[in-house]
């Protein structure tokens, strides 16, 4: 046997290894929802997200320029494809679990655990849709420490309800969930105004 068919061989072994622990892992880290919250709590949550106020038709279709696919692919889609581009987009359930209670660690509400967020995130798209979170995440995104809710932003920014707002305004809202500001939308001269 020549020794590039020995690498090829080993590299072979060692990839089959990696895939075979990384899928356990995974399935594994599926698994360990319970241990941070309970069917009732995980129930009552589902519910919340099910029965979320739902946003204007525009802004999902703004929001899904801003973030292609988002809201039709699942965080696992949206963790390959952030593997082969350098910006990876929290699905809509990643940003529901991150914001929940239930994602903290040892219950201190300022640190977030990932594993949890990811866990509780995996588990809420059994039973939900992305369009779904992303009407709680917007319910209960905290803008700034005043002002939380896409409902007080619209107020704040914009002295007009969510369903009132044009394009522009909506297109704010959502560079405001990437950097929010309490002194002023961020600035968006550069971009194409359509």
């Amino acid at each position: 046997m020549t020794i590039k068919k020995k690498i090829l061989k080993f590299t072979f072994f060692i990839v089959a290894v990696g895939l075979i622990f990384s899928l356990g892992y995974y399935y594994y880290l599926r698994s360990t929802w319970n241990s941070f919250v309970t069917e009732k709590e995980l129930t009552e949550f589902v519910t919340k997200v099910k029965f979320a106020k739902e946003l204007p038709e525009r802004f999902y279709e703004l929001y899904e320029q801003e973030h292609p696919n988002i809201l039709t692919s699942s965080l696992n889609q949206q963790i390959g494809s952030g593997l082969f581009s350098k910006d990876f987009i929290k699905s809509p359930s990643l940003l529901a679990a991150m914001i929940s209670e239930y994602s903290r660690q040892d219950k201190d509400s300022t640190r977030l655990s990932n594993k949890k967020a990811y866990v509780l995130a995996w588990k809420l798209e059994e039973e939900t849709t992305q369009k779904e979170c992303l009407n709680w995440v917007l319910e209960n995104y905290k803008f700034d420490l005043y002002i939380h809710g896409i409902n007080e932003v619209s107020n704040f920014y914009f002295k007009k309800a969510i369903f009132d707002l044009s394009d522009r305004e909506l297109q704010d809202i959502i560079a405001l969930m990437q950097k929010p500001s309490i002194v002023n939308v961020p600035d968006r001269s550069n971009e194409d105004l359509h």
